[in-house]
């Protein structure tokens, strides 16, 4: 049966099932479900654990054989398995299938995996997991969807939800949700009432972001060349890959690029920003640059960018840090042969 990640806590209290498999591509999302059922397995007296990790190799007697021996120390023991990858074999299929057809009531069993393809979701092992036991998929949290994300992960945490600090938090940890989390309990440790001072964290922010992609890209929407530059060969020097550079100023410009086409829709700006969820703080610096760059100038930029990305593959011949660094000046407004 499957069921959403949402109504899994609502699920565990009702019954704990004997077979339970979480997948998705985001890591943490898995692990967070993963930790709600062993920590009700626990409750309910799983005091044994073994792991496996299980690719298309894997010898499965192992299981069998655990599952066939008694345990020295708990009549309930939890058999955790990570498939490290969602081609397990023929083999691997028929073996699977057969453990979650005759799992025994002592055992509880639990799967999770990363991203699977929809062919591997059709296959007989998924469909005998879907029979048996409950399947939690994890989707990945879209960019609209990320505040909410953070907001009620601070809330779980006793933290009272903020919707600017939400924003800080996003901004600066570009949708990584592990760094997204891990930004969320250092909140938690540094304000254990739950009131966190919203100045004093978005001065601490202000702090990090100063010689970061993120301050250099605000530098640029305010036009300042010269720290621009300093910014960008600060991170040269700190051997900063350029792919982290390209993908930070293309989901920059691209947010860009579609905010100045629905302002060709007579949206106002303020109903755009709200819409794109911008930071309170960045607002004047992205109501400047809409202003200042116009949609073709954004596109040209965009198109740059592709080609810097496809030479640093191979495919094409720019040097990769002079036309970022172009196309970071451009951003700021210096006239790099780019027409406004």
């Amino acid at each position: 049966m499957n069921i959403k990640p949402e109504r899994l806590q609502k699920s565990l209290s009702e019954q704990l099932t004997s077979i339970y498999f979480a997948f998705g591509a985001e890591i943490l999302l898995v692990e967070q479900s993963l930790s709600l059922i062993k920590a009700t397995a626990k409750e309910n007296g799983f005091n044994e654990r073994f792991r496996f990790d299980i690719d298309g190799n894997f010898s499965w007697d192992s299981i069998f054989s655990l599952i066939s021996s008694p345990s020295l120390f708990s009549e309930k023991r939890i058999i955790e398995c990570r498939l490290t990858t969602g081609k397990i074999g023929v083999k691997g299929s028929k073996a699977l299938t057969e453990l979650v057809e005759t799992i025994p009531e002592d055992i509880l069993l639990i799967i999770s995996s990363g991203k699977l393809e929809l062919a591997q979701q059709k296959s007989k092992w998924f469909k005998a997991l879907d029979k048996n036991g409950i399947v939690i998929q994890h989707w990945e949290v879209q960019s609209n969807q990320l505040v909410g994300w953070i907001t009620g992960n601070m809330s779980q945490l006793g933290l009272k939800s903020n919707i600017e600090v939400a924003n800080a938090i996003a901004y600066c940890t570009e949708g990584n949700l592990l760094a997204t989390m891990q930004e969320i309990q250092k909140l938690k440790i540094a304000y254990p009432d739950g009131k966190i001072n919203l100045q004093e964290y978005l001065n601490q922010i202000d702090q990090q972001s100063h010689y970061s992609v993120f301050g250099m890209i605000d530098s640029a929407l305010q036009g300042d060349t010269d720290k621009v530059n300093k910014i960008f060969n600060s991170l040269v020097d700190d051997s900063t890959p350029p792919v982290i550079l390209i993908a930070s100023l293309y989901r920059e410009i691209k947010n860009l690029v579609t905010m100045s086409i629905e302002l060709k829709t007579n949206q106002s700006i303020e109903a755009i920003l709200n819409n794109h969820r911008v930071w309170q703080k960045r607002k004047p610096l992205i109501s400047n640059v809409l202003k200042k760059h116009s949609y073709q100038k954004l596109q040209k930029l965009l198109l740059k960018l592709g080609r810097i990305d496809r030479s640093l593959k191979g495919m094409d011949n720019l040097n990769v840090y002079d036309e970022l660094q172009s196309v970071v000046l451009s951003l700021s407004g210096k006239n790099n042969g780019l027409n406004s």
